[in-house]
């Protein structure tokens, strides 16, 4: 077994890291953020026009580069722009950060875990189902992957980076899937005077995000098994 996680570890190569990374890098964002929240909030909260430009730019880099959760962004898009205009920043933010994600990703790392994928079978036919539906299905999948908390942001932009999903239905099923939960913690954020990220959970967006993530698992499943029945066919 060791043997085996060894040489799957090497077949993604620089994948390995970046996956790890992915997960790990918003949480060490999300607590930096908060030591030095004294540091920047004042200004940034009187900032005006120059902090909405500030808050589109690092929105989009560190969250695109995993470096900050994205429900960061939207409680400080609430807190310093109110909901209207936050609402609307955080949006634009996230998609941003989705497409450098997806872009950058892409760039570097899809080779290497395609041919990484080629080892396991099931994983494989749900890759290829995904390289290969680009159609309405597709876009449905790729909401509700973002409505599931149980896929992080960054993991959702490593996954789909490798498949065949083209940028502009790529960032159209993301900003529909992550819409949701961002309206909801721009909200909530529009009536903090503090930062408080552990104010972003909301109990309707769970159930909400749980059931979108049977929904992904279901179809996913069913992509599996066709893709399963197609490779032993050929």
């Amino acid at each position: 077994m060791l043997r085996s996680l060894r040489d799957t570890a090497l077949r993604f190569g620089a994948a390995g890291p970046v996956a790890l990374f992915t997960a790990i890098g918003p949480l060490v964002g999300a607590v930096v953020l908060t030591a030095t929240a004294p540091l920047w909030l004042e200004w940034f909260l009187a900032s005006g026009a120059v902090g909405a430009v500030v808050f589109l730019a690092l929105t989009a880099l560190l969250a695109g580069l995993s470096l900050t959760p994205t429900h960061a962004s939207s409680l400080l898009g609430g807190m310093a722009f109110g909901f209207g205009l936050g609402s609307a920043l955080a949006i634009t933010g996230v998609t941003l950060a989705a497409a450098l994600g997806f872009v950058v990703l892409r760039h570097f790392l899809r080779d290497r875990v395609v041919d990484a994928l080629s080892h396991h079978p099931r994983a494989e036919a749900v890759h290829r189902a995904l390289d290969q539906d680009r159609g309405v299905r597709t876009l449905a999948l790729l909401v509700l992957i973002r409505l599931s908390p149980v896929v992080p942001f960054a993991a959702t932009n490593l996954l789909m980076s490798t498949t065949g999903v083209r940028l502009v239905p790529y960032l159209v099923g993301s900003a529909l899937g992550l819409a949701p939960r961002v309206l909801a913690v721009v909200w909530i954020g529009s009536s903090l005077t503090e930062l408080d990220l552990s104010q972003a959970a909301d109990r309707r967006l769970l159930v909400v995000g749980i059931a979108a993530t049977v929904a992904a698992l279901f179809v996913l499943g069913r992509a599996s098994r066709r893709g399963l029945a197609r490779m032993q066919g050929a």
